[in-house]
C-alpha cells in the first residue's frame, strides 16, 4: 500500500512538470505597449494582421470592391465609405490596443480635411485626420498605437477592423485613397482560462489513478 501510494505521488508529480512544460511550449510572446496605465501589468500579446491590404472590402464614392494585391481602394469622399478587414481572431481575453502602419493616397484641397473613425467590431476605438494637401496627391502614413480600457470592445469569436469616413466632401473638395500593404496590430490580455483548464483536467486524472491503484 506504501509503494502505491509512492508511485501515485511521483506520477502526479510527473503530470504537473508535464503541464508546466506545455504551458510553457505554447506560450505566445508578447510585446509590451509603453503608456498603458493598467493597475497590475500584465502581458500583452500583440495580434499583426494584413490591413488595409488585398482581399479586404471596401465601399468609396464611386463604386465598392476588394482590395487587390498592390493596388489601391476607391477614392473616397463621401461619410459612410469605408475600407474593412476580413476576420481574424486574437488569443483569448480582452483587447486593450490598436496600433498602425496604413498608408494613403491624398487628394483633398481647398481647406478641407476627412475624419476617419477606427472601429473594431462596431465599437470606434481610434480616429485620424486626412488633412488638406492641396490637391497633391501625396502619399501620407497613418502610424502610431492608441490603448483603451478592457472590455472597451466586447469579447467575440472573430474581430474585423474598418475604417470609416465620417464627413462628406463637398464635390471638387477633394479624396483620399487606401494602399494594399498596411499593417495592423491588435494588442489582447490573453486570461489563463487554458492553463486553468489543463490543470483541473491533471487533478482529475489524478483521482482517476488513485481510485485504480487503491
Amino acid at each position: 500500500m506504501k509503494n502505491q501510494t509512492l508511485r501515485s505521488i511521483a506520477l502526479l508529480a510527473v503530470l504537473c512538470f508535464l503541464a508546466i512544460g506545455m504551458a510553457s511550449a505554447n506560450a505566445v510572446p508578447s510585446t509590451k505597449l509603453m503608456g498603458m496605465t493598467s493597475p497590475t501589468p500584465k502581458s500583452i500579446v500583440t495580434t499583426f494582421i494584413p490591413f488595409p491590404a488585398a482581399g479586404d472590402a471596401y465601399c468609396g464614392s464611386n463604386n465598392c470592391g476588394t482590395l487587390t494585391a498592390g493596388g489601391e481602394t476607391d477614392y473616397m469622399w463621401t461619410a459612410g465609405n469605408y475600407v474593412a478587414s476580413a476576420a481574424f481572431t486574437v488569443p483569448g481575453g480582452p483587447i486593450v490596443g490598436l496600433s498602425a502602419d496604413w498608408s494613403y493616397e491624398n487628394f483633398i484641397g481647398d481647406g478641407n480635411a476627412e475624419l476617419w473613425y477606427v472601429f473594431i467590431n462596431t465599437t470606434p476605438v481610434a480616429f485620424f485626420i486626412a488633412p488638406d494637401d492641396s490637391y497633391n496627391g501625396d502619399i501620407f502614413s497613418v502610424s502610431g498605437s492608441v490603448s483603451f480600457a478592457p472590455y472597451t470592445v466586447p469579447l467575440a469569436s472573430s474581430y474585423t477592423v474598418s475604417l470609416v469616413l465620417q464627413n462628406s466632401l463637398a464635390f471638387g473638395g477633394g479624396s483620399v485613397g487606401f494602399f494594399d500593404g498596411g499593417v495592423t496590430g491588435i494588442d489582447t490580455v490573453p486570461e489563463p482560462g487554458s492553463l486553468a483548464l489543463l490543470g483541473s483536467g491533471v487533478v482529475g486524472l489524478a483521482g482517476l489513478l488513485r481510485r485504480k491503484l487503491f
